[in-house]
This record gives C-alpha cells, sequence and structure tokens, in this order.
C-alpha cells in the first residue's frame, strides 16, 4: 500500500467500534508513518469525513489513483 492509493475498511476494520462511521467509505492514503513511532501508521483521507489513522489490517486496497 502506497500514498496515493484508494482504501476501504476490512472486515477488521468494519468490526471495530472506532471505525463505525467509515464502513460504507472510501479514502485515500496521505501518508504511512514509521511503525516504531507511531501506534497507528497508516493515515487516510476520508471522503465526506476526514483524516483518520489506521493500521494496516483494519483497511483494504481497492485501487491505484
Amino acid at each position: 500500500m502506497k500514498v496515493g492509493d484508494m482504501v476501504e475498511l476490512s472486515s477488521v476494520g468494519r468490526n471495530t467500534v472506532y471505525c463505525r462511521k467509515l464502513r460504507n467509505k472510501t479514502g485515500i492514503v496521505v501518508e504511512i508513518r514509521l511503525k516504531k513511532d507511531y501506534m497507528y501508521p497508516i493515515v487516510v483521507m476520508w471522503f465526506g469525513y476526514g483524516q483518520m489513522a489506521l493500521l494496516r489490517s483494519a483497511l483494504k486496497f481497492v485501487s491505484r489513483v
């Protein structure tokens, strides 16, 4: 997964209460941070919601932009 990829929530992300507002949305990866410095290294800009940092396991790749 790279910056600029379109993503949606995976089954792990859909089952997380923290992500319930993002269940039917797609987003674009805007930043990938170092795992040793941040607990949630992937920052995603969600259409109609805003930015949120998540783990890789909570995301599913949709397409390249």
